[in-house]
């Protein structure tokens, strides 16, 4: 987007970074000389049990996992492992491809035996309802049972893959990644409802991020930072922690406390999705919204461009809800219904906030939920023809 000349614009800073990558030849650095750790075929035995959990914020997912697999397989043959691959929930377009390209790469791996009905490697979808996936793997100090899937407690060896985001964000995680995102519903409403009280939530110590990978048996990590096209700019394996840190000093490197100030009090804030997939997510749109509120002045507003997003999931329809805000989000956070917790999010930025949003869905459905509706780009030029001060932010 061009200048204009009429108003201050100013392009700002969130968890991307400059650059790109080959897939492959980046897994490979990856998982062969990881930060902090031995290559990870050290740490497998004949026997192996994999499992790889892809959290919903990682961009090119489908080359990912095919380099990672590529690479398990081309160091242990493929009798040797077992590979479990599970994505985040609503995923199965994806998991059936990855499904098919497996049966293709290592057709040796489909069961013949009534007694091994499964095939050696597969992928599947977290269902955070489904009790059968789910195993219990301790309690909180309240006693109520914490779930993670079955696949990542039965697994000897777990590699998280994530994009690594900005602590504050809602979709924002500890260095092991696997909770909330393949925990039960409970544990989720949970981590949300926590997040939500806590409004700018403080970066987690070491000691609960330490605490969060012996629960879940994490001991290894790969990290992506996104670019400004939505693909790969940075990978990086490794020990959790230290990963993290590898990407947060990527991301702000050359950024100042002086530089953050002076990008502050802005009238109009638009946020641009720019994960590739063809159909954005609303809780990116909910994570956008939110990382946009440090940037603004007081009456500020939020613009989120999602112009692929043609559909409003149940739970973000629950925001034409009529009941007051607080008992609204109570109702989301404990609710099964898809997006329950993005809408949570998006209804406590709305009580604050004006949010709109650039989308293919029906203006007068927008505006039911709480959202002002921008149709077409023209209008969002008008918008931020009125406004003094204009940031722009890919997220």
């Amino acid at each position: 987007m061009k200048n204009p000349s009429s108003f201050e614009f100013v392009q700002l800073r969130c968890a991307i970074a400059p650059g790109s990558v080959d897939i492959p030849q980046a897994v490979e650095q990856a998982l062969g000389n990881p930060i902090e750790f031995p290559s990870v075929d050290l740490a497998l035995v004949p026997g192996d049990r994999v499992a790889i959990a892809v959290h919903e914020s990682l961009p090119q997912p489908e080359p990912v996992v095919m380099a990672i697999i590529d690479w398990l397989l081309s160091k242990h043959p493929t009798s040797d492992l077992a590979i479990r691959v599970v994505l985040a929930p609503g995923n199965e377009p994806l998991a059936q491809r990855l499904n098919d390209w497996i049966a293709t790469r290592c057709p040796q791996s489909e069961s013949t035996s009534e007694s091994t009905p499964e095939p050696t490697h597969r992928v599947m979808c977290h269902d955070p309802e489904d009790q059968q996936n789910l195993e219990y793997i301790a309690a909180t100090m309240q006693s109520e049972g914490i779930y993670l899937h079955r696949e990542l407690v039965d697994a000897d060896f777990v590699i998280p893959v994530y994009r690594w985001l900005e602590t504050k964000d809602p979709r924002g995680h500890d260095p092991y990644v696997v909770l909330p995102a393949f925990g039960d519903r409970a544990t989720q409403a949970r981590y949300a409802k926590n997040w939500l009280k806590q409004q700018d939530p403080a970066p987690p110590t070491s000691k609960k991020a330490s605490e969060s990978g012996w629960l879940a048996g994490i001991q290894y990590a790969i990290a992506a930072v996104a670019n400004q096209e939505g693909r790969i700019a940075m990978l990086v394996g490794g020990a959790p922690e230290s990963v993290d840190q590898a990407c947060a000093n990527a991301v702000h490197f050359g950024s100042s406390p002086k530089e953050a100030t002076s990008q502050q009090g802005f009238e109009l804030v638009v946020v641009q999705l720019v994960d590739p997939s063809s159909v954005p997510s609303w809780s990116q749109v909910a994570s956008a919204a939110w990382s946009a509120q440090r940037w603004l002045s007081p009456a500020g507003r939020i613009v989120v461009v999602a112009s692929n997003l043609t559909e409003v999931s149940p739970g973000i329809g629950a925001l034409a809800s009529d009941e007051p805000d607080e008992e609204l989000l109570q109702l989301l956070l404990t609710s099964s219904l898809q997006d329950a917790n993005a809408a949570a999010v998006l209804r406590d930025i709305q009580s604050r906030r004006s949010v709109y949003v650039q989308s293919q869905v029906d203006p007068e459905l927008l505006e039911s939920l709480g959202f002002a509706s921008i149709r077409d780009p023209s209008e969002l030029e008008r918008l931020m023809q009125k406004s003094k001060r204009v940031g722009v932010m890919e997220y």
